[in-house]
């Protein structure tokens, strides 16, 4: 049984659900954030290799949400050796055991089981939060009514992330149930981009009209290393790498994945202009 556990990532879309899951299970959270706001936050820093032993050393578990950096594999690996033997629950890609050994991916993944003593990997699908994220498609859906996703017109599994949260809290609290699993998270139906803007089209009562660029077109004002992460991702998209439906959610969490249409049901405010 865990009794302290370290939440990197502590703010991020799976990292603040994660925490407050494990907070109502009684755990004691280090809730890691580079720019904490809270007494119950602790500074973690991927680029600040000294805040990585306060925040992991001593924790019986870990949510290691994956730096999206160059460097990844290292500082993962890093992390992990200050505290080998907590359990480390990894956020990766769903289809990383695809891609080629020397892929990022998987090198990130290596990383873990090559050096934690107890390990769970996760590979989720796209997150449906992105549509409503600013840093993504939120503002071109509400204010250009246009979601443009370089997909070929392949279907993804998309996913909660709450649903996400819930698998990583239960391998987090039973690890020996859970040691040594790699789980593909995907939602209860692989829906393609042109079928999400219908979707929101009806909802929303004008068009959201998909485009399909190809993927060479995004990484305008890009940094060769994450173009070249896009490049890959988009052509795995393409090649229907995120189309595949996984059972893990009912299985460990006992419940149905959250479907899409529940999400834009529950958010369509998000997508809606002040006039509206």
């Amino acid at each position: 049984m865990i009794r302290t556990a370290l939440v990197t990532g502590a703010r991020g879309k799976t990292g603040r659900e994660v925490a407050v899951r494990l907070r109502r299970a009684g755990i004691l959270v280090r809730a890691g954030s580079s720019r904490p706001d809270g007494t119950d936050q602790i500074r973690f820093d991927w680029d600040d290799p000294t805040t990585w032993r306060e925040a992991a050393a001593g924790v019986d578990a870990i949510y290691l949400m994956r730096p999206d950096l160059l460097a990844a594999p290292e500082l993962v690996a890093g992390l992990v050796e200050v505290n080998p033997e907590a359990h480390v629950v990894l956020l990766s890609e769903q289809g990383a055991e695809t891609v080629a050994p020397d892929h990022w991916a998987r090198r990130v993944e290596d990383a873990v089981v090559t050096r934690a003593a107890s390990w769970t990997l996760l590979r989720p699908s796209w997150f449906h939060q992105i549509l409503t994220d600013s840093r993504f498609y939120l503002d071109a859906v509400r204010d250009d009514h246009v979601l443009s996703l370089p997909s070929g017109g392949a279907p993804l599994a998309w996913v909660d992330a709450r649903d996400i949260a819930e698998v990583a809290v239960a391998a987090l609290l039973a690890p020996d149930e859970h040691r040594g699993q790699a789980y593909t998270i995907t939602g209860p139906e692989a829906i393609t981009v042109a079928t999400v803007a219908k979707e929101l089209s009806s909802r929303l009562g004008h068009e959201i009209r998909a485009e399909d660029p190809v993927p060479e077109d995004t990484h305008h004002g890009l940094d060769p290393w994450t173009a070249g992460i896009l490049d890959d991702l988009y052509h795995r998209v393409r090649n229907g790498g995120f189309a595949d439906l996984s059972p893990a959610v009912k299985l460990i969490t006992g419940h149905e994945p959250t479907s899409l249409s529940t999400f834009l049901d529950t958010h369509l405010d998000a997508w809606r202009t002040p006039s509206e």
